[in-house]
This record gives structure tokens, C-alpha cells and sequence, in this order.
């Protein structure tokens, strides 16, 4: 498939009918018929078709040799000086948004590129999964999707550092072991793009009590089961619970 163009992008999201409550109610409608945001998908879906304009095509998409179709070149890995042209791309996306939208889709696409630029090093590692890193990468290049991010546990007390004294799990961590993988309890939040996108990224940050339990990584697409998000006039959160 490769690039979209902002219809794609914003009957995808319709179709994932994402669980989002704003303001103490759920949202029912189609989220890009929502007033509330509206405007912001209607700025980026008009990304999308930036990159799908013939005039901008060298400056906005590149090819791999074993696809045929363009892709977003923000998943472009830089190996030479020309290849840093991709900074036109993003600043054809920042033009266009007056430099106020700034977690336009290609903030987490450089961040997926990243990791499998990084591939390699852990090739051989224990606990280490590179092959699945391609695939993810692989994937959101092929359907050009659009990410957000959450690395931040819950806040449980601003004063206090969170330490994890209850009986259930706060703060998502791996909590058992299956055939399928690993088996995630607890919450995650976040204060970007909510669930205005295709998939979830979660992966911890290192902090002076690192919990091994919490050494966990993995995307999700954002309408999964248990997943939800909660927009109020001052706060983006997102919550994710895997029981």
C-alpha cells in the first residue's frame, strides 16, 4: 500500500471506533465528526495529502528496492548525506501546521525507523527480539501508520515517588508468562495524540528503582480490548489494562 492520503487516514480511524470518553461522556459518533476533534484530524489528515502532491513527491516519499510503492520518507534510514533530505519532508509538515502541531505522524515514525535502524545490536541478545522490531517497521511503512507513545507510569502521588505498594499491579508490569508472550497488568499515561492514531507504542523508562518486571516493549493497535482513553478540558490520558 505505502502512503495514504488523508481520506485513508481518516476512514481508518473511523473504522477503529476507538474507546474515548471526553469530559465524563463516551464519544459515539465518529471521531472525526466529533467538534472536539475535528479540527485537529482535519490538520492531519491534510499532512497526508501533503505527501501524495506530484509537485512534492522527491521531497516527501522515497522507494525501497523490494517495494514498489512510495513511502513516508520519515521512515527513511539515513546512511548517507543525501539521505538527510528528510528533514524537507518534516519541514514541509511543520510549514503547513504553522509549527504548532508538534506530534505530527512523523515524530513516532522516526522513532519506529530508529529501532530498526538499531536492529542489529541486538541480534543474538538474551530477551531481545530484533526480528519483531523489522516487522513493526516493516508494517508501518507498508500501511503508513500513525503512532503515539506512553512510557510514563501513573502519577499516584505527585509528592512521592511510585514504588508499587498495593496489591494489584498500578503501574503496568508483566505479571505472567504464556504461549502467546508476556501477560501486561496495570496502567500507562500519556499527554500525546491519544487516540487519534492507529497503534500504541509502550515501552518503560529507566528510573532510579527500575523494576525488571516492567523491562517490556510492544505495540498495540489503539481500539484493543481494555484499552481506553480519557480527554478532559485540561488533560490527554490515556489508560491501558491488559487483565
Amino acid at each position: 500500500m505505502g502512503i495514504i492520503n488523508g481520506k485513508d487516514f481518516i476512514d481508518r480511524l473511523n473504522k477503529l471506533e476507538n474507546e474515548i470518553w471526553f469530559d465524563g461522556e463516551k464519544i459515539k459518533e465518529e471521531i472525526s465528526e466529533q467538534p472536539v476533534f475535528k479540527g485537529v484530524l482535519k490538520a492531519k489528515a491534510s499532512l497526508y495529502d501533503l505527501q501524495n502532491d506530484p509537485a512534492l513527491n522527491e521531497e516527501m516519499t522515497f522507494f525501497l528496492p523490494y517495494k514498489e510503492e512510495p513511502i513516508g520518507l520519515s521512515y527513511l534510514q539515513p546512511k548517507t548525506k543525501e539521505d538527510l533530505k528528510r528533514r524537507r519532508m518534516m519541514e514541509h509538515w511543520a510549514k503547513i501546521t504553522h509549527g504548532i502541531m508538534g506530534r505530527s505522524p512523523d515524530y513516532m515514525n522516526t522513532v519506529v525507523m530508529s529501532f530498526a535502524s538499531s536492529s542489529a545490536i541486538l541480534k543474538d541478545r538474551d530477551n531481545c527480539f530484533p526480528v519483531n522490531i523489522l516487522s513493526l517497521y516493516e508494517r508501518a511503512m507498508d500501511h503508513d501508520l500513525s503512532f503515539t507513545h506512553t512510557f510514563i507510569t501513573p502519577q499516584v502521588n505527585r509528592s512521592q515517588v511510585y514504588l508499587g505498594f498495593s496489591n494489584e499491579p498500578i503501574s503496568a508490569k508483566g505479571v505472567d508468562r504464556n504461549e502467546k508472550g508476556l501477560v501486561i497488568k496495570g496502567a500507562r499515561l500519556l499527554a500525546t495524540q491519544d487516540g487519534l492514531t492507529d497503534e500504541v507504542l509502550v515501552f518503560p523508562a529507566p528510573r532510579v528503582f527500575f523494576d525488571p518486571s516492567e523491562a517490556f516493549a510492544f505495540s498495540i493497535p489503539s481500539n484493543t480490548k481494555g484499552q481506553y482513553s480519557l480527554n478532559t478540558p485540561l488533560n490527554w490520558i490515556l489508560f491501558t489494562y491488559v487483565p
